[in-house]
């Protein structure tokens, strides 16, 4: 527990930098940093530390209340939104994480916050968009009206810090109740454009995109851009929208309060067309569906490009290439499904409903091994962690975490700022930030360092990608 966290991410820095540092000076720091491990005698699977909770919101939120957002140097921000009205930025400043309001306009007095997404739309600067969804009773007349407001800055010559952007509200009077806000990208006639998804009462799923020349927001029909999403006949409780890596397909997937699940995929190199779909139907609602590849995908540095290259030089199969859907049922077992595509397989995840009612489900790699795990999050007071087996193909329960109150949503990122990531759990009453054991991650780091050093003295690179490497890195 002694471990810095300033050491751990001079590590994690240190796996990004060109591989130029001597090898016996590495080797030196890996042996030292091996002999602490194995002082620590750290031997728990995924031993997670409960570092920081927050109890501050007025009231609790629901299971579309939390979005993270992050910024152009890569830190991450947690976006809360409590019921009533007032939204809160979670993030890393002066040594350590805390929580302050953020104050949004046009969101007015007696208001409920039903949804909230955000997206950094630039890799170099802070081009955020906030969307949020709210419901606004009348005190004299009773009738409710809806809201889609939109914050954005559009002078893109201007600083777009949180507080900036919260104070530039496009609001957008709704004819639906909200549910479940999402953004995701499209192709359109002058490039990939972000846009909004946003399902409704009326089980519809709207499409909204923004017009750079009038500074505002279209509703649009999603026939062209999304036509997997234009014959919902039921309300949608959630959607998922996952792309190749070569932007030519994406698996679109719906769930919704009849039980019924959609699975699509579809070719966009063109005109987007459905190319094959599958329905699943259950008795009770399904809460969430996620669409995910077993395997994580890393952005490779520059100074590695070469070396990824030659080690990917054999197409992945048709097996390979089809990612995975797991569908969160709130009264009923969860499943993960396989190759829709082709013959679709489903896989139920054990004990899944034994804990009260799912609430939500995230994918992601938690024990860092390069593999994705699926979390659980229950009204039970349990987040359950599922790995898969590749032989024979089956998913098995490898942790599970207990917290002091119903579960409403899940987030995997690095809101620390330390180079790793914490697992955020919001609960009924509050967010908890819960860490990876220091020592685990110095084991990690070790073995990721090792492996680099491998690579440098055995893997011999063509003089050509020698050079390219060398230009990348200078």
């Amino acid at each position: 527990m002694d471990l810095s966290r300033s050491l751990l991410a001079g590590l994690h820095r240190l796996l990004l930098l060109p591989l130029q540092i001597p090898c016996d000076k590495v080797q030196n720091l890996v042996a030292v940093m091996a002999k602490e491990f194995s002082g620590n005698n750290s031997q728990n699977y995924l031993n997670f530390i409960d570092a920081h909770f927050f109890s501050s919101l007025p009231s609790q939120g629901n299971i579309y209340t939390l979005t993270p957002l992050t910024d152009a140097k890569g830190f991450t921000k947690i976006l809360v939104a409590s019921l009533q009205r007032k939204v809160y930025c979670l993030e890393f400043t002066s040594g350590r994480p805390c929580m302050r309001e953020v104050p949004f306009t046009y969101i007015p007095g007696g208001a409920e916050i039903i949804s909230i997404d955000a997206v950094n739309r630039s890799v170099i600067q802070e081009d955020f968009i906030i969307g949020i969804t709210i419901i606004k009773k009348d005190d004299v007349t009773g009738q409710q009206s809806h809201f889609f407001n939109i914050y954005s800055d559009w002078d893109l010559n201007c600083d777009s810090a949180l507080d900036v952007v919260s104070q530039n509200c496009l609001p957008l009077e709704l004819d639906f109740v909200p549910y479940h806000l999402y953004h995701t990208k499209t192709k359109t006639k002058h490039g990939w454009e972000t846009v909004w998804l946003l399902s409704g009462s009326d089980s519809c799923i709207h499409l909204y995109h923004s017009d750079d020349e009038s500074h505002s927001y279209q509703e649009v029909e999603c026939s062209e851009s999304f036509p997997e999403f234009s014959q919902t006949t039921n309300i949608t409780l959630w959607m998922d929208v996952f792309y190749s890596s070569d932007n030519k397909k994406r698996v679109s997937g719906t769930c919704g309060e009849s039980g019924t699940v959609h699975m699509f995929h579809v070719n966009v190199e063109a005109i987007p067309q459905i190319t094959a779909s599958h329905t699943v139907s259950w008795d009770y609602p399904s809460v969430t569906v996620k669409i995910f590849d077993l395997k994580t995908t890393l952005s490779v540095p520059n100074f590695l490009q070469g070396i990824h290259r030659l080690q990917n030089r054999a197409p992945k199969t048709d097996n390979e290439d089809q990612p995975h859907v797991v569908v969160a049922n709130a009264l009923e077992s969860c499943f993960v499904y396989s190759g829709f595509v082709s013959k679709c397989e489903g896989y139920r995840l054990p004990d899944s409903d034994n804990s009260d009612v799912v609430t939500c489900c995230i994918v992601c790699d938690i024990d860092q091994d390069g593999k994705n795990e699926i979390l659980i999050g229950t009204y039970g007071q349990t987040v359950t962690v599922y790995k898969y087996n590749e032989e024979p193909f089956s998913w098995t329960i490898c942790h599970s975490i207990n917290v002091p109150c119903p579960v409403l949503s899940l987030a995997y990122c690095d809101v620390m700022g330390d180079g790793s990531y914490q697992l955020i759990v919001m609960t009924t009453t509050g967010i908890h930030i819960f860490q990876h054991n220091p020592w685990e991650l110095a084991s990690v780091i070790i073995e990721r360092l090792e492996t680099l050093i491998s690579l440098k003295s055995a893997f011999k690179l063509p003089k050509e990608v020698v050079q390219e490497s060398s230009q990348c890195s200078g």
